[in-house]
């Protein structure tokens, strides 16, 4: 029977017709189709890895570092306008009122960070 040539050809490649079929209970079915969702990966390449012995990589630790990243610019800048407040400004006296609100931004970006690495490695673990 001929093929037409310009037809798309479905199934092919190396993992072409290869399946496992796999018995699992519907709560079984759910959490690894969490677990999943999760690492952002589908169901077939997930099982596919860990079976495989391969952790599979996660988008999770990328938005955490990205989140991490941005705030530790945000803590940057910020002490550069405390810098530039205490030294730069000449004949500007800067209230204590100030320096205070300014510190108290830093501390609460700061606490804001142990938060999200905390929640980070909670998030890695569970992962793991």
């Amino acid at each position: 029977m001929d093929r037409d040539p310009t037809r798309r050809r479905k199934n092919i490649g190396p993992r072409a017709g290869q399946s496992i079929p796999v018995r699992v209970t519907p709560e079984e079915k759910a959490e690894i189709a969490l677990a999943a969702r999760k690492v952002r990966l589908p169901q077939s390449r997930f099982l596919r890895e860990l079976g495989l012995g391969r952790n599979p990589p996660s988008l999770v630790d990328l938005e955490a570092l990205s989140i991490l990243t941005r705030l530790r610019g945000d803590l940057g800048r910020l002490g550069g306008l405390l810098k530039l407040w205490l030294v730069e400004v000449p004949g500007r006296a800067v209230s204590e009122n100030e320096v205070k609100a300014a510190l108290s931004t830093v501390i609460e970006k700061q606490s804001e960070l142990s938060k999200l690495i905390s929640m980070y490695e909670v998030v890695i673990g569970e992962v793991q």
